[in-house]
């Protein structure tokens, strides 16, 4: 990619890029512009050195406006932010940016670029209840702009519940429904930005876990992680987390192919995790394959035993009969042979054998697995499923590699009855769901990188989903 920086910058000189300058603050908007692409974009080993050369340019073009106690007040409250801008760009200097853009707010309430600077500094420092107030007042007195938007749906997210006797876990189901709803304001103010698609579908993946949604909710994310690709290609831009927060969804849903491929993208442009979570799926796929290929690897008599003895209920059939919709409406049953242990991700995943000895994974969103592995006894429970979806797994592996498996979803674990004990709605997730601002971590030498703290991880039944407000 053309170096998006300027030559002084990348080439190391340390001349004064303003000798000769007869419009300063131009210089100064040019090279802060530049930091925004060095922030975001470059990832040597000398980053910190050019961005602090940069912020040094910046200020010395500022003060150049400041200087004369006759500045036109326009002037100076543009210096003021473009100094304070520089500053929020680098690390430890944010009380420092606080006190410019404030400067800069106070001389004129519409200055639009403060306010929401000020917005991103108190993100980074994770003062939420700060920042969601100046991009509250970004859009009060300025009216309403998708950085704004975008920015206060990523906040909303991050903040918790009041303490002031209102459900907490209440307020945080609220926050991600009013986040998901500032998404998609800033997209339809908006629809070239690849950050407001980004943010929408981080939107997507967070209110689908808070708020329990069915997993195929999740095909919405998809579709504005595909919009936000395609719009950072028209920009000549690559963005390692949107790759990556877009294979952790298409794994939620089962997605393999294209989990991979966004794994594999993420990773090519220097999303130093991607290669494990790829690795994760390729190993989830072939255990489950292997399962459903050599049954579990049981012995003969041992097969016998887990597929007989089936307890009769009315309308419920096997997995063939499932497969082949001959029974629409009926409920599939199946003995539990293993509880997979995928360190808490989702969806929770039982390998479960019909009465036919054929196997198969039953995928239950929405359900704590610790609860699922307290009621569930391997080669014992047996289970009937109702509001079954059937889906024949198959993915593509290096060297011609084929795996694949049958694997039945549903969106709630009160769709599963146990045999025996009930509801296997006792197993339903409460929302851990939580948001801070992580970096996604970036290969050395990479030159490629997009939100600046976004990232997508498990925490027990749930994933985080980041990112930092981006001007």
């Amino acid at each position: 990619m053309t170096s998006a920086y300027p030559a002084s910058l990348a080439s190391g000189s340390t001349a004064p890029a303003v000798a000769t300058a007869t419009n300063p603050l131009q210089v100064a908007e040019d090279i802060v512009k530049e930091m925004e692409e060095l922030e975001d974009y470059y990832f040597g080993s000398d980053k910190k050195a050019k961005m602090e050369r940069a912020a040094a340019q910046v200020v010395e073009c500022a003060d150049q406006v400041l200087s004369p106690a006759s500045v036109q007040r326009k002037l100076r409250i543009r210096a003021f932010y473009l100094k304070g801008r520089a500053a929020s760009l680098l690390q430890g200097d944010e009380q420092k940016a606080i006190e410019l853009l404030s400067k800069a707010v106070k001389l004129d309430p519409q200055c639009l670029d403060a306010w929401n600077t000020l917005g991103e500094v108190y993100w980074n420092l994770q003062e939420f209840s700060q920042a969601q107030q100046h991009f509250e007042q970004a859009i009060q007195l300025c009216g309403s702009n998708s950085v704004s938007l975008r920015s206060l749906s990523m906040v909303l997210r991050a903040v918790e519940g009041k303490s002031d006797g209102e459900s907490t876990a209440l307020r945080r189901c609220e926050n991600y429904v009013e986040a998901l709803k500032k998404a998609k304001e800033a997209v339809q103010l908006d629809t070239l930005d690849p950050l407001n698609w980004e943010t929408l579908g981080n939107s997507y993946i967070g209110d689908f876990f808070v708020n329990a949604r069915r997993p195929d909710e999740i095909n919405r994310a998809l579709i504005a992680y595909q919009k936000a690709e395609a719009a950072y290609e028209k920009q000549g831009k690559h963005n390692p987390t949107l790759q990556l927060n877009r294979g952790m969804a298409a794994k939620y849903i089962e997605d393999y192919d294209l989990a991979l491929k966004s794994f594999k993208k993420a990773h090519d442009i220097g999303a130093a995790t991607a290669a494990e979570e790829g690795q994760r799926v390729v190993e989830l796929v072939q255990r489950l394959a292997s399962y459903a290929d050599k049954k579990g690897g049981l012995k003969v008599n041992r097969l016998k035993e887990l597929k007989s003895n089936f307890p009769s209920k009315p309308r419920s059939c096997p997995l063939k009969d499932l497969v082949d919709g001959t029974d629409i409406g009926v409920s599939l049953a199946g003995r539990v042979v293993q509880v997979v242990d995928r360190k808490g991700e989702v969806p929770v995943i039982v390998v479960c054998c019909d009465s036919a000895g054929e196997f198969f994974a039953l995928s239950i969103y929405n359900a704590e697995i610790h609860k699922v592995a307290e009621v569930l006894v391997p080669m014992k429970s047996v289970l009937f499923v109702q509001n079954a979806k059937y889906k024949q797994i198959s993915v593509a592996g290096p060297a011609g590699k084929q795996w694949s498996y049958p694997s039945i979803r549903v969106g709630n674990p009160s769709d599963v009855t146990v045999h025996g004990f009930g509801s296997l709605g006792v197993a339903s997730v409460r929302s851990v769901f939580s948001c801070g601002a992580e970096r996604v971590e970036v290969a050395p030498g990479s030159n490629n990188s997009g939100d600046k703290t976004a990232s997508a991880a498990q925490d027990d039944a749930a994933a985080r989903s980041c990112e930092a407000p981006q001007l």
